[in-house]
């Protein structure tokens, strides 16, 4: 069976009130931003747990599309967090100019099915495409990815690999 697919949004899920904060209290360039603390410690949890890879679904995806020095910094950035908690970057939604939540089904359409699950903080994103909202889980933009969101997303992957409806003493967490 294919690794299991975390659609990851970035604005909203790791780059919160707090993560601006953090940058104005450090004085933090933006090519060296910090991200939510908390919301890399529930994504690598959940990384771990569930062995998913991480494909970029973010607005972000267009700064690859720039070829500008500073904006591929900020990238990199991203990046290296990211393969820093255990989130490496293993992929990458199409750009296709339409809703992102079209973009995430054509890459679903052109790859195996896999069980997967999407990060976002915006639900409208995913109106053209109703098939993908069962497995979207919608973050707090306010707090980023929090507790109650791994619990969801942990959730939304136990049921796509398992008959079984009962949750492990290792999945309440």
């Amino acid at each position: 069976m294919p690794r299991p697919v975390l659609f990851l949004d970035v604005d909203g899920v790791l780059c919160t009130p707090l993560s601006v904060r953090l940058d104005q209290v450090f004085r933090r360039p933006m090519d060296r931003q910090f991200f939510d603390p908390v919301a890399l410690f529930w994504l690598q949890k959940l990384v771990r747990r569930t062995g998913a890879q991480v494909v970029l679904s973010s607005s972000w995806r267009y700064a690859l599309e720039d070829g500008d020095l500073f904006t591929g910094r900020i990238l990199q950035n991203l990046y290296d967090c990211l393969a820093a908690h255990g989130a490496p970057v293993a992929g990458i939604a199409p750009i296709l100019g339409v809703s992102k939540g079209e973009e995430i089904a054509a890459w679903v359409t052109d790859h195996p099915p896999a069980p997967y699950v999407i990060l976002d903080d915006r639900a409208d994103e995913f109106a053209a495409v109703p098939n993908l909202q069962p497995c979207l889980v919608l973050v707090d933009s306010r707090r980023g990815l929090r507790r109650r969101d791994y619990r969801r997303a942990l959730a939304l992957f136990h049921a796509q690999t398992t008959t079984k409806k009962e949750v492990s003493p290792h999945d309440r967490l």
